[in-house]
Order: C-alpha cells, then structure tokens, then sequence
C-alpha cells in the first residue's frame, strides 16, 4: 500500500521533482510489533538531508500521523519495513527552485525480508564493486534520492552467491589495494583492526546510516574503542572481524572477501564466538532487529 499525501493512491503527478531530478530524500524504517525502530535517528538525518537541499520538512507529528494511516490498514501489527520517500514537489521544468514550494510526502510499507541464520553464523561473502562512488561533500551523509551509483555496484554481482560489494571514493588510481572503501551497496562497513572498531569517514560520498549511528553510540556505552578514517582496502586484509550494517538486517558478518579472481581474503571470524566485538554489538543491535545474534 502507498500513502500519498495522505491519500490512499498508487499515482504521483508527472512534474515531481523527485521524478523528474531525483531531488528529495528517502528513508527506510523497519518497523518492529506495529513500532518504529531508531525513528530518532531517521528523523535526525531527515533533517540533515533537508536542511542540505534546502527542503521545508512537513511537521514531524504530520509525517507520523501519515504513517499510522499506513499501518492502520495492515490487518495486524507485524513486522514490515516503511519506506518514506520526500520530495521538493512538483515544478517546472528547469533545475531552479519553484517558488512556491510544497513537498510531496510518500509512504509505503513492504514484507519484512527474511535472511537465512545461516548468514548471521557463518557470514556472508562479499566482493568489490567497479563502480565507485562520486566526492561530493555537499550531500555526503545523507540519503538522497539519486542512487544510481548504488544501482550500478549492486547489479554488478547480481547473478552471483555475492551477497554485498564494497564501493570505493572515486580516484585515479589503478590499484584497488589503494583505493579508500566507504561502504557498501546498500550498508555501512565495520572492521576490526589492533582492537579497534573501524568505519570509513563519511564526509566526501556515501551515507551515514541509522544502524551506523546506533552502533558508535552503543560501543562508546560500553567501552568499545572507535575509529572512523579514511582507509585503503589493503587494510581489510589485516581486520580481524568484519560486518556490514543497515535499518533492516541490523549486523551482518562477513567471512570473506574475493578481492580478485586469485585472491580471496578470509577472516578468523567463522566461529560466533571468535566475533568478540561483533557479537557485543549484535546482543543488542540484531536482537532489536529480531535478527540473529
């Protein structure tokens, strides 16, 4: 089902800039028994985005009312996902601001998708993407509409056991050993690295997730050491525990990296209980999630 405006309806006027420019902003919320899980922190980064592309947010009590529409039709609380998608609203053509400004505000909800334990106990493998990411300062952090970078990494291993790839900041080098990762397809990246919770900087491209955020917060709570740089991918080789994380799948390890066709990069982490750091975080982060620990 799809809230637009909320109105029960599917269509959305031809001229909305979020069609038409991708200008706008989106967020995808799990939502837990009928709940909305880490909504703070989507709304936190809804506000950052916003002010980034000058975008006059509806009330936050209006965008929640509109969602309680949404999830007043389904026939009993249970766990979806809610994805929120904002625009500037409709506008001429041109790329100058309309105006008069009035945001389009669509809201639907989506089967909550299931992963194999099987995942969470041994880990997946993950490769690297081609495609890398553009700097942009500007909208670093956010997570705007324009996501075809993402698109593209994504369907490069579309037709493989792959289960997420690793995207680098766009460089002119040749060597991937060299180029710095900033996340994943759809995720963030952690690493473990001398005892200390790694995590790309996120101030040239890519997104700073809820999960991401949650996660710093809960390791300073209980004593993890963090760190966020800029690091090369020849420094993955050395980490100890890997996981990637987003809204939905919480914390999900990673037992290996095919780094090239010769080359793979295995972890000590097979064993749940070998994932020292992970498993910390994940009593708390996958737990919430419903997830596997």
């Amino acid at each position: 089902m799809t809230f637009i405006n909320g109105k029960l309806q599917t269509q959305i006027d031809v001229s909305d800039r979020g069609l038409a420019y991708g200008d706008g902003l989106f967020e995808t919320i799990a939502c837990i028994d009928g709940r909305l899980h880490n909504w703070d922190l989507h709304w936190q980064r809804l506000n950052f985005g916003a002010q980034a592309l000058a975008i006059e947010l509806p009330d936050e009590q209006i965008i929640l009312t509109q969602i309680k529409l949404e999830l007043d039709h389904l026939s009993e609380p249970s766990d979806r996902v809610i994805k929120l998608i904002i625009t500037r609203g409709q506008g001429g053509r041109g790329y100058t601001f309309p105006e008069s400004q009035q945001c389009s505000v669509i809201i639907s909800t989506h089967p909550w998708p299931e992963r194999s334990v099987q995942d969470y106990q041994q880990g997946i493998e993950a490769t690297i993407c081609q495609t890398c990411l553009a700097r942009q300062p500007s909208l670093a952090g956010i997570k705007h509409l324009n996501r075809l970078e993402q698109v593209l990494g994504r369907n490069e291993f579309r037709h493989t056991n792959f289960q997420e790839g690793i995207m680098f900041e766009y460089s002119e080098s040749n060597s991937s050993y060299e180029k710095i990762i900033v996340e994943g397809t759809s995720s963030n990246l952690f690493f473990v690295h001398n005892d200390k919770l790694c995590t790309p900087e996120i101030d040239t491209c890519g997104v700073r997730g809820t999960i991401r955020a949650a996660i710093l917060s809960l390791a300073a709570q209980i004593g993890i050491e963090t760190q966020q740089g800029h690091y090369p991918l020849k420094l993955l080789k050395e980490a100890t525990e890997m996981f990637f994380t987003n809204s939905v799948y919480g914390i999900l390890p990673v037992a290996s990296i095919i780094v090239s066709e010769t080359e793979k990069w295995s972890f000590s982490n097979m064993k749940a209980n070998d994932r020292i750091i992970t498993s910390q975080l994940a009593e708390k982060i996958n737990k919430a999630l419903k997830r596997p620990v």
